[in-house]
């Protein structure tokens, strides 16, 4: 890990070296010869990290640490300083650095001594590296193509499905209302969990299904809600604000009502599940209960006459088939022909008996391996994990060591880039998701993506993207996909965050201190030797942080420490505790803040916190979602911000004293979030400036009525975009989102609420928005008086059906008042996937033809007040997932066509007419007369109001 900390550091001198030259011109001597030893350093550093079992070796690297990380402050404040002044760094500042400079070098050569006095010596590959030009780490080998989801592997488990599908939809007396799955860590408990509750039988059989994850730190309120809003998801709104009886009754109500099975996945104690029990009935439900754990406790103890399973661990040659799937992709660029498939057979099969028949532990292992083609990579795979379990003797207890040994050596087979990318995913909680866009923006803070990393014309989040991906294919990280080849969100094992937590701490690389409720503060949270570590994450919630726990974090030492803190909450916390709003201030050395989903009550903590962050002048990272905090002007002071999320609570006020110009001087911002909601200008024509921001990537909730539109070509790296257009000229702002840089924009997202486009030109003016690539449109949304859908494609003088085909939008929103069916056109745009009809139609009839909207997953139909009947043709949809129809009154039934959506998993049917939701209901085992149009739908959701 101390490799990972230079090699960031070296990157990051190297390209302030590159950046910054004009700025750095009289220290750059200096600098690079800093750069120059710390690449010295480095090559120790591999001998080195192979030896933290000694003592003096860990104290040696957190020393080498610590000299990193302050020749980067040195120079950081000689450039924060020379950015924030309009006139030249005096002679006396340059001294002033010298001398530090001239400190750190010397505890360089004093470090040259503590290797030898312990014998480190470097290694030939590091040596290598060092004597090439740049000196920085070695280039990452990119073995992962993302471009579609790695299909999920299942091996050994098939007739373990088939035994508790058998019994839960089992009707019979002697039938069992809890089925339990119980094993240790790695044996695949949720993976075998979910096969039962994807199941064709399962969702055949059960009305309503939901499956939520319980975990080591729990709250009952939340695991309550998140069942619910599985159950009956158009409440979620009322749902979230229901206190623990309400939804303990509510729960309890719809298990009665109609048959539900509940999946509640790794439930560690018994204490949850009697903190749960009352939401279940005991008696005289056709509802199932499935529970996994990793303790048999826990299962006998919840129902002594349930059903409880455990599955075997896999078989030699189950563990060698999974294997085999996982490391021997067919095809791939990974593999060598010329490779003896055979001996590197027999060595997977010795390393596999080391997995203890875990899948986890082998799919990890696997993504090990895939990326060695050759005999001899897997010669020194096996080599290592030979060492490794000797080295490890002692560290694990029980059955559990296989799994840790395996685990250990794959977070050591990783390059140096990876390690701190995947241990800073631990900081977050247990079985929590977060969006890739921010872990990306978070790790380029933070300094761990490497610009030495960039390909011809990639920017730094692609970059961040090929980190991730590299950790999917490794099996350390799982995520989910938004689209092909993008992921949308990411989240750790809970044994591999244990792993990530554990590295964290014997490395000093971050601290997470939990706050909430039930869990002790402990003053000494790293329980480190050193004490050296600089990211900071606190979980809490405000009602149980408190100021005694919250003092430790101002003191000062504490405040000269820390490097970066992320302040996380599930929920709007209310107010901050007073004694961190009062002492953000004192944190100057920050890099990163992120204090996101707090409602501030009162002014005063508002003012105090927000006028606080301008002295935080080394943030790169700034997020302050989801709160009622406004810190304009205070914003300006940040000269190296690169990515600032202000999408915060409520309505905005620009008071008459706050520059339009309040971020001309971010020349270093990447990523800007601007606030969604209602904007109040107290200084007549307010727009706010972009100029001065080219090196802008990402630009969300841009806002033309106080926003300066001819800003926008200026903004040249702009990547993605998103516009709301309100009381404006939609023609002049089509002219200047031409104007942007082609091909750089690749994501545009558009808001029009205006009436221009029910003028005579109208239909024009969406024709050529939709249909001229210039604009790269994929979002669209329209509010306000829209032409006839017919008029803009149909009164064409060339075939109709070419114009739609060049429409490359992927999500449409109409709230309007058409009179005529607009879904024969729509139903031709080629890329659609999500469509929402809002008040859109007048009509009393509505048709999808066959062969119609061939990508369209979502479809919303609300508020259609005259539409009776709606057809749906054999072929239309095909890929649709989700259908929600709300308030249509008149509607007389659902079309016959619903039968032949067979993608179809969730139909929502919200304040529809009471005929026809009891025509698809099942009520006391007797279905209605149009049940059968939707029997294949896993999820129905009616409520009638």
């Amino acid at each position: 890990m101390a490799e990972a900390v230079v090699s960031i550091v070296v990157g990051r001198l190297t390209d302030l070296l590159t950046e910054e030259s004009q700025l750095l011109s009289g220290v750059r001597d200096e600098i690079q010869q800093v750069v120059s030893e710390l690449v010295r350093i480095k090559t120790f550093l591999r001998n080195a990290d192979s030896r933290t079992d000694e003592k003096e070796i860990r104290i040696v690297l957190a020393e080498v640490r610590e000299v990193a990380y302050d020749a980067e402050h040195v120079v950081e404040t000689f450039l924060v300083k020379a950015l924030s002044t309009r006139k030249r760094i005096k002679w006396i500042k340059t001294i002033r650095f010298s001398r530090k400079i001239k400190d750190i070098q010397g505890r360089m050569s004093l470090l040259f001594s503590r290797f030898r006095d312990c014998n480190i010596k470097p290694t030939l590959e590091s040596f290598e590296v060092s004597s090439s030009s740049s000196g920085a780490t070695e280039k990452l080998k990119r073995f992962y193509s993302y471009a579609t989801p790695e299909p999920k592997i299942f091996v050994g488990f098939h007739g373990d499905v088939d035994l508790l599908v058998g019994h839960l939809v089992n009707e019979s007396d002697d039938c069992y209302k809890l089925v339990s799955i119980f094993g240790m860590g790695g044996l695949g408990k949720t993976t075998l969990a979910e096969k039962v509750y994807n199941h064709s039988t399962i969702m055949t059989c059960f009305a309503g299904l939901a499956r939520v994850t319980i975990s080591r730190k729990w709250q009952r309120k939340q695991v309550l809600q998140r069942i619910l809003i599985c159950l009956v998801h158009e409440k979620k709104a009322e749902i979230l604000n229901w206190d623990e009886d309400k939804l303990v009754q509510k729960l309890l109500k719809i298990q009665q009502s109609k048959k539900c099975l509940i999946v509640l996945d790794d439930i560690w104690s018994t204490d949850a599940w009697d903190s749960l029990k009352a939401a279940f009935p005991a008696e005289n439900s056709r509802s199932r209960l499935m529970l996994t754990s990793r303790n048999v406790d826990v299962a006998e103890h919840a129902d002594p006459y349930g059903f409880i399973h455990r599955p075997a661990i896999l078989s030699p040659e189950q563990s060698w088939e999974l294997l085999k799937l996982k490391a021997l992709p067919k095809g791939g660029d990974c593999l060598d022909i010329t490779r003896d498939v055979k001996k590197m057979e027999e060595l997977g099969r010795k390393m596999v008996g080391n997995c203890g028949g875990l899948p986890l532990a082998i799919v990890i292992l696997g993504g090990i391996l895939v990326t060695k083609p050759t005999l001899y990579e897997w010669e020194k795979v096996y080599n290592d994990s030979l060492l490794s379990i000797k080295s490890g003797e002692g560290f694990s207890k029980d059955y559990q060591k296989e799994l840790f040994y395996v685990l250990l050596w794959s977070y050591n087979d990783l390059p140096p880039q990876l390690k701190p990318c995947f241990l800073y995913l631990g900081k977050f909680g247990e079985d929590e998701w977060r969006r890739t866009e921010s872990i990306y923006q978070l790790w380029i803070a933070e300094g761990m993506v490497l610009s030495s990393d960039r390909r011809e014309g990639e920017t730094m989040m692609q970059v961040a993207e090929s980190y991730m991906g590299e950790l999917v294919h490794k099996c350390l990280v799982q995520v989910k996909y938004y689209e092909v080849g993008k992921f949308e969100s990411c989240s750790l094992h809970d044994i591999m965050r244990d792993l990530s937590l554990s590295q964290a701490k014997a490395n000093d690389f971050f601290e997470v201190v939990d706050l909430r409720e039930g869990n002790d503060f402990d003053p000494n949270p790293s329980g480190d030797l050193t004490g050296y570590g600089r990211q900071l994450a606190v979980h809490y919630n405000a009602s149980h942080a408190s100021d005694q726990a919250m003092s430790y974090f101002v003191k000062k030492t504490n405040q000269q420490r820390y490097r970066s803190m992320i302040l996380l909450t599930k929920s709007r916390a209310g107010t901050l505790s007073p004694v961190l709003s009062a002492h953000v201030f004192s944190f100057k050395l920050l890099r990163v803040f992120s204090l996101e989903a707090v409602d501030f009550d009162g002014d005063t903590p508002v003012f105090k916190l927000g006028k606080a962050i301008e002295s935080l002048v080394y943030l790169r990272y700034l997020s302050l979602r989801n709160t009622n905090l406004l810190i304009f002007p205070s914003v300006q002071n940040l000269v190296l911000l690169q990515t600032l999320k202000l999408d915060t609570l409520g309505n905005l006020v620009f008071p008459p004293w706050i520059s339009e110009n309040v971020l001309a001087k971010l020349g270093h911002l990447r990523h800007l979030y601007l606030p969604a909601g209602k904007v109040h200008k107290l200084k007549k024509d307010f727009k706010l400036r972009f100029d001065g921001l080219s090196k802008l990537e990402t630009l969300e909730n841009f806002n033309t009525d106080w926003c300066e539109v001819m800003d926008l070509p200026k903004l040249i790296n702009l990547q993605k975009l998103t516009v709301t257009v309100m009381n404006y000229d939609v023609e002049e702002m089509m002219k200047y989102l031409a104007s942007i840089p082609y091909p750089c924009l690749r994501y545009l997202a558009l808001s029009i609420i205006s009436e221009k486009l029910a003028l005579p030109d109208g239909p024009d003016i969406l024709r050529k928005l939709l249909c001229d690539q210039t604009y790269i449109l994929q979002e669209l949304s329209l509010v306000g008086p829209l032409p006839e859908m017919a008029q803009v494609f149909g009164q064409q003088p060339h075939n109709s059906l070419a114009d739609v085909s060049l429409v490359r939008i992927t999500f449409l929103k109409l709230c309007s008042s058409l009179k005529e069916d607009p879904m024969p056109v729509l139903e031709k745009i080629p890329m659609l996937r999500e469509l929402h009809l809002v008040g859109a139609y007048e009509g009393k009839e509505m048709v999808c033809s066959a062969m119609g909207f061939p990508k369209l997953t979502i479809l919303i139909v609300y508020s259609l007040p005259n539409i009776e009947k709606w057809r749906v043709e054999n072929g239309s949809m095909p890929s649709l997932s989700e259908l929600h129809l709300v308030t249509c009154p008149k509607l007389e039934e659902l079309p016959e066509g619903v039968r032949f959506l067979s993608s179809l998993k969730i139909l929502v049917l919200y304040s529809m007419p009471s005929d026809l939701c009891d025509r698809v209901r099942v009520v006391n085992g007797e279905q209605g007369p149009d049940f059968y149009k939707v029997a294949h739908i896993p999820d129905i959701r009616i409520e009638t109001e």
